[in-house]
């Protein structure tokens, strides 16, 4: 019997090799928004906005103050229902849901506030063990360990700040306490509204840095609303600019520094000197 020629078969191994690497590649889309539009009377706010976000990567939405990038995220929450269009989260249309579904939708998502909204009487601990009391009936010694956990993660000790109450914190302990909370149940999404408003340079770049890090150690799915333009640019997969009501550029960090838009470059540099909010 003769042997076989190795070469023979590397064609096929090659197709095989490049498939399996192909899927790997293609990732499910987690969010995804078709053709959103919302209006406040006379006011168009949206319109025809559409976008994808695939698992594990962040999406930026960016425009002056006003353009409603955060009105985008409360269609998202099902806090607004829009006058038209869909959005899909983890294949599901969200747009028809009942209250008492949308509430189960929302228990895969985690939202970090602008401005941290901790419960001023309740300790970090009780803070970041907030969600876990209210949407599951863990006991109590796996509520301590994901809480420990989640802490670990930003960075802070259970021993160090557990018994603190937000009063007692700086503003990027609070920033790092609202991350904790918002990771503590294991969602799928996570929402940044402002992550670095209000902190310093130096603390900024901190929690930017941590927001990095958790979309690689957590592979979470992440929508940011920023101010901070080199903030975006660092942690987005992608970047979408609103502009009176509608997405007029959507690419990666790269593609929108280098594009020739006008408006767009104008828009990156008043960001850079604090001319624009994004």
């Amino acid at each position: 019997m003769m042997a076989s020629d190795p070469h023979s078969l590397s064609p096929d191994l090659d197709q095989l090799a490049a498939g399996v690497q192909a899927a790997q590649v293609q990732r499910a889309i987690v969010v995804e928004a078709r053709n959103l539009s919302l209006a406040f009377g006379e006011n168009r706010v949206l319109c025809e906005i559409s976008f994808q976000v695939p698992e594990g990567e962040a999406l930026a939405i960016v425009g002056v103050s006003g353009c409603g990038k955060s009105t985008i995220l409360k269609l998202i929450l099902r806090l607004l229902v829009p006058d038209g269009g869909q959005i899909f989260i983890q294949g599901e249309d969200i747009t028809q849901l009942s209250f008492q579904e949308i509430l189960l939708v929302r228990r895969r998502m985690g939202m970090v506030f602008q401005e941290s909204a901790l419960f001023d009487s309740l300790t970090v601990y009780e803070n970041v063990a907030f969600p876990l009391r209210e949407h599951t009936k863990l006991p109590e010694p796996e509520v301590w360990s994901r809480v420990e956990e989640a802490l670990i993660h930003v960075d802070l000790s259970l021993e160090e700040v557990g018994d603190r109450l937000p009063a007692a914190l700086s503003g990027g302990q609070k920033k790092r306490v609202g991350i904790a909370r918002a990771i503590v149940d294991e969602p799928a999404i996570l929402f940044y509204d402002e992550p670095t408003a209000g902190l310093d340079p130096l603390t900024s770049r901190t929690i930017v840095q941590l927001m990095e890090r958790l979309q690689a150690e957590l592979d979470v799915t992440s929508i940011v609303v920023s101010h901070d333009v080199n903030a975006v640019f660092r942690v987005a997969s992608k970047v979408a600019l609103l502009n009176e009501c509608r997405i007029i550029f959507y690419g990666t960090p790269d593609e929108m520094k280098t594009s020739e838009d006008p408006y767009v470059q104008e828009f990156i540099g008043g960001s850079q000197h604090g001319y624009a909010e994004i």
